[in-house]
């Protein structure tokens, strides 16, 4: 069965067009349509970036100037009115004062670990002050080995005799010879008592020897002012009472 044809051919092209009725174009195709125009753009987004950077502009520049003033006004400043801390140069402190009950202790340990048998013949405190030892003063004490094999006080002592001195450079021991000295028994009557009843003046120097005493036998502090061979006090050295001549 042949096929009929529907509808109109292309003049152009002698394409068959559809049988709808349509409006034929002479080309086949539709033409493009015309695109609408676009308005006009806004000029806001401008005029607020314009705006925030003269703002920025505007504060940069016054914290620049309100800086500078502030610096102005520190240079101008009087030299006077800056506060100075200055600081003290330290003090040098004063030595510390001998403590002769401790360093006498010190000095007995040294001279046992020189003799076993090592005994006591004598002490010598000097200068003595307001009841302490002065700047500079020493505490000497003087050792010695028995002559023979009887121990305590009152043996002859013989040989070698070891002098121990303390003072603020340290405890150090010297031997010598040892002279014809008698030993002597530990005072009992300490520094501290025998400066309470030295019965010296305020401010006074004295010189404080422990020994025995040859007029009356006994043990005793014998104290003496400064410059003076003979003492003007003596005291027991087992009870600090005062020996009368």
């Amino acid at each position: 069965m042949p096929l009929t044809e529907r509808g109109t051919r292309c003049a152009a092209c002698g394409f068959l067009l559809a049988a709808a009725p349509s409006k034929v174009y002479s080309n086949s195709l539709p033409p493009k349509r015309a695109r609408p125009k676009l308005g006009r753009p806004s000029a806001l987004p401008n005029v607020v970036v314009l705006v925030g950077i003269g703002s920025i502009v505007v504060f940069a520049v016054a914290a620049f100037w309100w800086l500078r003033q502030r610096d102005e006004q520190r240079a101008a400043a009087p030299v006077s009115s800056i506060a100075v801390s200055v600081v003290a140069p330290p003090v040098a402190s004063a030595a510390p004062a001998l403590d002769p009950i401790m360093l006498l202790a010190q000095s007995k340990t040294r001279a046992l670990a020189w003799h076993a048998d090592a005994a006591l013949v004598e002490i010598m405190i000097a200068p003595v002050v307001d009841g302490r030892v002065a700047q500079g003063g020493s505490i000497v004490s003087e050792f010695a080995k028995p002559a023979g094999r009887k121990l305590g006080p009152g043996v002859t002592v013989a040989g070698t005799a070891l002098t121990v001195t303390a003072d603020e450079t340290g405890v150090r021991t010297a031997e010598h010879p040892a002279g014809k000295e008698l030993t002597v028994p530990e005072p009992n009557c300490i520094f501290d008592d025998v400066v309470r009843n030295a019965g010296g003046a305020n401010g006074e120097h004295l010189r404080l020897h422990f020994a025995r005493e040859e007029k009356s036998g006994r043990a005793a502090w014998l104290i003496f002012r400064s410059g003076d061979r003979l003492p003007f006090r003596m005291l027991d050295g087992a009870n600090c009472a005062v020996i009368v001549r």
